[in-house]
Protein backbone atom coordinates (compact mmCIF):
# COMPACT_ATOMS: atom_id res chain seq x y z
CA UNK A 1 0.00 0.00 0.00
CA UNK A 2 2.90 2.34 0.72
CA UNK A 3 4.11 1.94 -2.87
CA UNK A 4 0.61 2.60 -4.20
CA UNK A 5 0.33 5.71 -2.05
CA UNK A 6 3.69 7.03 -3.26
CA UNK A 7 2.77 6.41 -6.88
CA UNK A 8 -0.58 8.16 -6.42
CA UNK A 9 1.15 11.11 -4.74
CA UNK A 10 3.52 11.46 -7.71
CA UNK A 11 0.97 11.15 -10.52
CA UNK A 12 -2.63 11.41 -9.25
CA UNK A 13 -4.07 14.86 -8.39
CA UNK A 14 -5.19 14.71 -4.75
CA UNK A 15 -5.07 16.59 -1.46
CA UNK A 16 -1.49 15.46 -0.60
CA UNK A 17 -0.04 17.11 -3.74
CA UNK A 18 -2.36 20.11 -3.83
CA UNK A 19 -4.43 18.43 -6.55
CA UNK A 20 -1.59 18.42 -9.09
CA UNK A 21 0.75 15.50 -9.84
CA UNK A 22 3.91 15.89 -7.79
CA UNK A 23 6.14 15.28 -10.83
CA UNK A 24 4.66 18.47 -12.33
CA UNK A 25 5.66 20.69 -9.41
CA UNK A 26 8.68 23.04 -9.80
CA UNK A 27 10.60 21.02 -7.21
CA UNK A 28 10.30 17.94 -9.42
CA UNK A 29 11.81 19.76 -12.38
CA UNK A 30 14.72 20.90 -10.19
CA UNK A 31 15.23 17.23 -9.31
CA UNK A 32 15.22 16.29 -13.02
CA UNK A 33 17.83 18.98 -13.74
CA UNK A 34 20.08 17.76 -10.94
CA UNK A 35 19.67 14.15 -12.03
CA UNK A 36 20.57 15.12 -15.62
CA UNK A 37 23.72 16.89 -14.38
CA UNK A 38 24.79 13.78 -12.45
CA UNK A 39 24.08 11.61 -15.50
CA UNK A 40 26.18 13.85 -17.75
CA UNK A 41 29.03 13.83 -15.23
CA UNK A 42 28.91 10.05 -15.08
CA UNK A 43 29.22 9.81 -18.87
CA UNK A 44 32.35 11.97 -18.88
CA UNK A 45 34.08 10.36 -15.88
CA UNK A 46 33.34 6.68 -16.43
CA UNK A 47 35.54 5.67 -19.40
CA UNK A 48 33.91 2.35 -20.21
CA UNK A 49 31.84 -0.40 -18.62
CA UNK A 50 32.77 -3.87 -19.81
CA UNK A 51 30.50 -6.88 -20.07
CA UNK A 52 31.20 -10.51 -20.81
CA UNK A 53 29.36 -10.12 -24.12
CA UNK A 54 31.52 -7.14 -25.12
CA UNK A 55 31.58 -3.42 -24.54
CA UNK A 56 28.31 -2.13 -23.12
CA UNK A 57 29.23 1.54 -22.83
CA UNK A 58 32.17 3.06 -24.62
CA UNK A 59 33.29 6.42 -25.85
CA UNK A 60 34.29 4.76 -29.10
CA UNK A 61 31.45 4.83 -31.60
CA UNK A 62 30.00 1.73 -33.23
CA UNK A 63 31.94 2.43 -36.44
CA UNK A 64 34.46 -0.17 -37.61
CA UNK A 65 36.94 -0.03 -40.46
CA UNK A 66 35.39 -3.06 -42.13
CA UNK A 67 31.94 -1.50 -42.05
CA UNK A 68 33.22 1.69 -43.68
CA UNK A 69 34.92 -0.29 -46.45
CA UNK A 70 31.77 -2.37 -47.06
CA UNK A 71 29.52 0.69 -47.24
CA UNK A 72 31.95 2.50 -49.52
CA UNK A 73 32.01 -0.42 -51.94
CA UNK A 74 28.22 -0.67 -51.76
CA UNK A 75 27.94 2.94 -52.93
CA UNK A 76 30.39 2.24 -55.77
CA UNK A 77 28.41 -0.80 -56.88
CA UNK A 78 25.28 1.34 -57.15
CA UNK A 79 26.95 3.34 -59.94
CA UNK A 80 28.58 0.33 -61.61
CA UNK A 81 32.11 0.83 -60.29
CA UNK A 82 34.40 -2.00 -59.12
CA UNK A 83 35.03 -2.50 -55.42
CA UNK A 84 38.06 -0.94 -53.79
CA UNK A 85 40.71 -3.27 -52.39
CA UNK A 86 41.64 -2.72 -48.76
CA UNK A 87 45.36 -1.93 -48.60
CA UNK A 88 47.37 -2.38 -45.40
CA UNK A 89 49.79 0.43 -46.21
CA UNK A 90 46.90 2.84 -46.85
CA UNK A 91 45.35 1.84 -43.52
CA UNK A 92 48.66 2.54 -41.77
CA UNK A 93 48.78 5.93 -43.46
CA UNK A 94 45.21 6.69 -42.34
CA UNK A 95 46.05 5.61 -38.80
CA UNK A 96 49.09 7.90 -38.80
CA UNK A 97 46.98 10.83 -40.03
CA UNK A 98 44.40 10.34 -37.28
CA UNK A 99 47.08 10.02 -34.61
CA UNK A 100 48.76 13.16 -35.96
CA UNK A 101 45.51 15.14 -35.66
CA UNK A 102 45.11 14.13 -32.02
CA UNK A 103 48.78 14.76 -31.22
CA UNK A 104 48.71 18.23 -32.78
CA UNK A 105 45.10 19.08 -31.86
CA UNK A 106 43.70 20.07 -35.25
CA UNK A 107 40.76 19.11 -37.47
CA UNK A 108 41.67 19.70 -41.11
CA UNK A 109 43.21 18.07 -44.15
CA UNK A 110 46.37 20.14 -43.70
CA UNK A 111 47.93 20.51 -40.25
CA UNK A 112 48.83 23.93 -38.78
CA UNK A 113 52.50 23.25 -39.52
CA UNK A 114 51.69 22.60 -43.19
CA UNK A 115 51.78 18.79 -43.15
CA UNK A 116 49.78 17.51 -46.13
CA UNK A 117 47.82 14.22 -46.12
CA UNK A 118 50.12 12.86 -48.81
CA UNK A 119 53.09 12.87 -46.44
CA UNK A 120 51.45 10.01 -44.54
CA UNK A 121 51.24 8.03 -47.79
CA UNK A 122 55.01 8.38 -48.14
CA UNK A 123 55.63 7.43 -44.50
CA UNK A 124 53.68 4.22 -45.09
CA UNK A 125 55.70 3.64 -48.28
CA UNK A 126 52.60 3.75 -50.44
CA UNK A 127 53.61 5.07 -53.87
CA UNK A 128 50.52 6.42 -55.57
CA UNK A 129 49.58 7.93 -58.88
CA UNK A 130 46.32 9.44 -57.58
CA UNK A 131 45.04 9.79 -54.03
CA UNK A 132 42.25 11.34 -51.98
CA UNK A 133 41.07 11.79 -48.41
CA UNK A 134 37.74 11.99 -46.56
CA UNK A 135 37.45 12.82 -42.86
CA UNK A 136 34.60 12.46 -40.36
CA UNK A 137 34.08 12.89 -36.63
CA UNK A 138 31.35 12.66 -33.97
CA UNK A 139 29.29 10.00 -35.78
CA UNK A 140 27.89 7.19 -33.64
CA UNK A 141 27.42 4.79 -36.56
CA UNK A 142 28.76 4.20 -40.06
CA UNK A 143 25.35 4.53 -41.71
CA UNK A 144 24.88 8.18 -40.70
CA UNK A 145 28.48 8.96 -41.57
CA UNK A 146 28.23 7.46 -45.06
CA UNK A 147 24.96 9.30 -45.64
CA UNK A 148 26.64 12.60 -44.75
CA UNK A 149 29.54 11.87 -47.11
CA UNK A 150 27.20 10.96 -49.96
CA UNK A 151 25.23 14.19 -49.46
CA UNK A 152 28.44 16.20 -49.88
CA UNK A 153 29.43 16.55 -53.56
CA UNK A 154 33.18 16.63 -52.87
CA UNK A 155 33.17 13.65 -50.53
CA UNK A 156 30.91 11.68 -52.85
CA UNK A 157 33.31 12.45 -55.72
CA UNK A 158 36.04 10.64 -53.78
CA UNK A 159 33.88 7.63 -52.95
CA UNK A 160 32.64 7.05 -56.51
CA UNK A 161 35.82 8.07 -58.33
CA UNK A 162 36.62 5.49 -60.99
CA UNK A 163 40.36 6.24 -60.84
CA UNK A 164 40.75 4.83 -57.34
CA UNK A 165 41.61 1.16 -56.86
CA UNK A 166 42.47 0.83 -53.16
CA UNK A 167 41.25 2.10 -49.79
CA UNK A 168 42.57 2.43 -46.25
CA UNK A 169 40.49 3.22 -43.16
CA UNK A 170 41.35 4.25 -39.60
CA UNK A 171 38.83 4.65 -36.77
CA UNK A 172 40.48 6.34 -33.80
CA UNK A 173 39.21 7.53 -30.42
CA UNK A 174 40.88 10.40 -28.60
CA UNK A 175 40.62 13.85 -27.08
CA UNK A 176 40.48 16.86 -29.41
CA UNK A 177 40.51 20.35 -27.90
CA UNK A 178 39.61 18.89 -24.52
CA UNK A 179 36.59 16.92 -25.74
CA UNK A 180 36.40 13.19 -26.40
CA UNK A 181 35.72 12.17 -30.01
CA UNK A 182 35.98 9.48 -32.66
CA UNK A 183 37.81 10.33 -35.88
CA UNK A 184 37.42 8.39 -39.12
CA UNK A 185 40.11 8.80 -41.77
CA UNK A 186 39.36 7.43 -45.25
CA UNK A 187 42.29 7.29 -47.69
CA UNK A 188 41.92 6.43 -51.37
CA UNK A 189 44.73 5.58 -53.74
CA UNK A 190 45.91 3.93 -56.91
CA UNK A 191 49.46 2.54 -56.88
CA UNK A 192 51.98 3.61 -59.47
CA UNK A 193 51.81 1.55 -62.65
CA UNK A 194 54.55 -0.84 -63.64
CA UNK A 195 55.71 0.00 -67.17
CA UNK A 196 58.41 -1.54 -69.33
CA UNK A 197 61.46 0.47 -70.27
CA UNK A 198 63.87 -0.31 -73.07
CA UNK A 199 67.20 -1.16 -71.44
CA UNK A 200 70.27 0.72 -72.47
CA UNK A 201 72.21 -1.81 -74.46
CA UNK A 202 75.92 -1.23 -74.38
CA UNK A 203 77.49 -0.73 -77.75
CA UNK A 204 79.14 -3.85 -79.07
CA UNK A 205 82.89 -3.71 -78.75
CA UNK A 206 84.45 -4.70 -82.05
CA UNK A 207 87.68 -4.14 -83.66
CA UNK A 208 88.01 -0.98 -85.73
CA UNK A 209 86.27 -1.44 -89.06
CA UNK A 210 84.66 -4.73 -88.00
CA UNK A 211 80.86 -4.97 -88.40
CA UNK A 212 78.49 -6.82 -86.11
CA UNK A 213 77.59 -10.25 -87.28
CA UNK A 214 73.94 -11.06 -88.08
CA UNK A 215 73.76 -13.15 -84.90
CA UNK A 216 74.98 -10.19 -82.82
CA UNK A 217 72.41 -7.88 -84.42
CA UNK A 218 69.61 -10.29 -83.56
CA UNK A 219 70.87 -10.58 -79.98
CA UNK A 220 70.84 -6.80 -79.55
CA UNK A 221 67.41 -6.42 -81.17
CA UNK A 222 65.83 -9.08 -78.95
CA UNK A 223 67.12 -7.79 -75.63
CA UNK A 224 64.63 -8.41 -72.82
CA UNK A 225 62.62 -5.46 -71.45
CA UNK A 226 63.04 -5.02 -67.69
CA UNK A 227 59.98 -3.54 -65.90
CA UNK A 228 60.79 -0.45 -63.87
CA UNK A 229 58.62 1.52 -61.46
CA UNK A 230 57.74 5.02 -62.58
CA UNK A 231 59.62 7.59 -60.53
CA UNK A 232 56.93 10.23 -60.19
CA UNK A 233 57.83 12.20 -57.07
CA UNK A 234 54.24 13.19 -56.25
CA UNK A 235 51.22 13.08 -58.49
CA UNK A 236 48.55 15.72 -58.23
CA UNK A 237 45.84 14.36 -55.93
CA UNK A 238 42.30 13.93 -57.12
CA UNK A 239 39.32 15.53 -55.42
CA UNK A 240 40.31 16.43 -51.87
CA UNK A 241 37.89 18.06 -49.46
CA UNK A 242 39.41 21.12 -47.82
CA UNK A 243 36.61 22.42 -45.63
CA UNK A 244 37.98 23.24 -42.18
CA UNK A 245 35.23 22.72 -39.63
CA UNK A 246 35.03 22.36 -35.88
CA UNK A 247 32.22 20.86 -33.80
CA UNK A 248 31.19 18.85 -30.82
CA UNK A 249 32.88 15.48 -30.27
CA UNK A 250 32.86 12.02 -28.45
CA UNK A 251 35.62 9.30 -27.56
CA UNK A 252 38.54 8.39 -25.28
CA UNK A 253 41.76 6.61 -26.20
CA UNK A 254 43.73 6.00 -29.37
CA UNK A 255 43.16 2.40 -30.47
CA UNK A 256 44.65 0.47 -33.39
CA UNK A 257 42.14 -0.34 -36.11
CA UNK A 258 42.53 -4.05 -35.35
CA UNK A 259 41.14 -3.47 -31.84
CA UNK A 260 37.92 -1.89 -33.07
CA UNK A 261 36.26 -5.04 -34.30
CA UNK A 262 33.80 -5.26 -31.37
CA UNK A 263 31.84 -2.01 -31.08
CA UNK A 264 30.16 -0.90 -27.85
CA UNK A 265 26.49 -1.74 -27.54
CA UNK A 266 25.58 1.81 -26.54
CA UNK A 267 27.22 5.12 -27.37
CA UNK A 268 27.06 8.18 -25.07
CA UNK A 269 24.76 9.90 -27.57
CA UNK A 270 22.34 6.97 -27.54
CA UNK A 271 22.31 6.85 -23.74
CA UNK A 272 21.78 10.61 -23.51
CA UNK A 273 18.85 10.41 -25.91
CA UNK A 274 17.31 7.53 -23.96
CA UNK A 275 17.74 9.37 -20.65
CA UNK A 276 16.01 12.57 -21.76
CA UNK A 277 13.31 10.72 -23.69
CA UNK A 278 12.50 8.80 -20.50
CA UNK A 279 12.11 12.05 -18.55
CA UNK A 280 9.94 13.55 -21.30
CA UNK A 281 7.80 10.40 -21.35
CA UNK A 282 7.18 10.65 -17.59
CA UNK A 283 6.26 14.34 -17.80
CA UNK A 284 3.98 13.92 -20.84
CA UNK A 285 2.13 10.97 -19.27
CA UNK A 286 1.69 12.96 -16.05
CA UNK A 287 0.38 15.98 -17.96
CA UNK A 288 -2.06 13.89 -20.01
CA UNK A 289 -3.36 12.03 -16.96
CA UNK A 290 -3.67 15.27 -14.98
CA UNK A 291 -5.63 16.87 -17.83
CA UNK A 292 -8.04 13.92 -18.05
CA UNK A 293 -8.66 13.87 -14.29
CA UNK A 294 -9.32 17.60 -14.15
CA UNK A 295 -11.71 17.40 -17.10
CA UNK A 296 -13.54 14.52 -15.45
CA UNK A 297 -13.85 16.49 -12.21
CA UNK A 298 -14.72 19.64 -14.17
CA UNK A 299 -12.19 21.55 -12.10
CA UNK A 300 -10.97 24.95 -13.28
CA UNK A 301 -7.28 25.77 -12.83
CA UNK A 302 -5.35 29.03 -12.81
CA UNK A 303 -2.27 27.42 -14.39
CA UNK A 304 -0.98 26.87 -17.91
CA UNK A 305 -2.79 24.58 -20.30
CA UNK A 306 -1.56 20.99 -20.14
CA UNK A 307 -2.19 20.44 -23.85
CA UNK A 308 0.27 23.20 -24.80
CA UNK A 309 2.86 21.74 -22.46
CA UNK A 310 2.35 18.28 -23.97
CA UNK A 311 2.89 19.63 -27.49
CA UNK A 312 6.06 21.40 -26.36
CA UNK A 313 7.57 18.27 -24.81
CA UNK A 314 6.59 16.16 -27.83
CA UNK A 315 8.44 18.62 -30.05
CA UNK A 316 11.54 18.26 -27.90
CA UNK A 317 11.22 14.47 -28.09
CA UNK A 318 10.96 14.64 -31.88
CA UNK A 319 14.13 16.74 -32.08
CA UNK A 320 15.97 14.32 -29.80
CA UNK A 321 14.98 11.29 -31.86
CA UNK A 322 16.00 12.79 -35.19
CA UNK A 323 19.11 14.59 -33.98
CA UNK A 324 22.26 13.12 -35.52
CA UNK A 325 25.75 14.12 -34.53
CA UNK A 326 28.78 14.18 -36.78
CA UNK A 327 30.99 16.43 -38.90
CA UNK A 328 32.77 15.66 -42.16
CA UNK A 329 35.76 17.30 -43.81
Amino acid sequence: MALHGTFAHLFHPQRSNNHRARVLHPEAFLFFIGFAAIFGLALTTVPRVSHTAGQVLGFSSSITAGDVVARTNAERQKVGLPELRENEALSRAAQAKGTHMFANQYWAHTSPDGTQPWSFFKQAQYNYSVAGENLARDFSNASDMMQAWMHSPTHKANIVNQKYQEIGIAVIDGSLNGVETTLVVQFFGTPLAVVPQVPQVAAAQTEIGQELSETDRQAVGQADFSPTMLTIEQAEPLVVNTDDQTAEILGSEVLPVTQLTTPPLFSPLQLTKAFFLAIIFIVVVALAYDMLVMQHRQTARMVGKNFAHIMFFLLIAFLLIYFKSGVIA
